[in-house]
């Protein structure tokens, strides 16, 4: 019940946490739902949402419907997702049809793979540094010297382009997601081009 947390390298060599949960069960026994709801709740902390399912299973619809709604209920369904088709390789999976899905916002992909080959592993890497990097702005933010413990937040959170030491500021240039831009707020100086 426990989940798992790893650090994976995208292709252009940034890491991003992966946490892999419990799968969602249809008829889940009561008793059991207090044991699933804390490994559920990572979910609802997630940036990004990668729901794995089985490509060859008849009843994946049914599963991955069940999942949705699970999600929905814990406060986590309207955040990026990426469905993940496994399985693709095995002969039986032929017979199954599987939706071509991606949202218009682009905040719902879809990837094939086969975990047992490695085919379209490389697909899943690209989708995933999209949706990554799909919230991202370039931003110049003016910290005062005073406050030059927030350029240490920008070094760790996100991509610094360029920084220039001032007497009164330290103005920087990085790539940040919406949640260190906001943290980050008091120092915003505007979106760069």
């Amino acid at each position: 019940l426990d989940p798992t947390t790893r650090k994976f390298s995208l292709p252009s060599g940034e890491s991003v946490l992966l946490t892999d949960t419990v799968g969602f069960i249809r008829r889940l026994p009561h008793h059991l739902i207090k044991a699933f709801r804390s490994t559920l709740d990572e979910a609802a902390c997630a940036d990004i949402l990668m729901i794995i399912v089985d490509a060859s299973d008849p009843e994946h619809p049914a599963q991955l419907e069940v999942t949705e709604n699970l999600l929905a209920e814990l406060g986590a369904g309207g955040k990026p997702c990426l469905i993940v088709y496994n399985k693709c390789d095995l002969p039986a999976r032929d017979e199954i049809p599987l939706p071509a899905m991606e949202s218009a916002d682009g905040q719902r992909r879809t990837v094939f793979i086969s975990a047992l080959t490695g085919r379209g592993l490389d697909k899943l890497g690209e989708q995933l540094e999209s949706l990554v990097n799909a919230g991202k702005k370039r931003v110049k933010f003016i910290i005062p010297n005073s406050a030059a413990g927030a350029l240490n937040t920008l070094y760790k959170n996100a991509s610094v382009e360029d920084v220039d030491y001032g007497a009164e500021n330290i103005t920087v240039i990085a790539t940040v997601d919406s949640k260190i831009r906001g943290m980050l707020s008091a120092y915003d100086g505007g979106e760069v081009r």
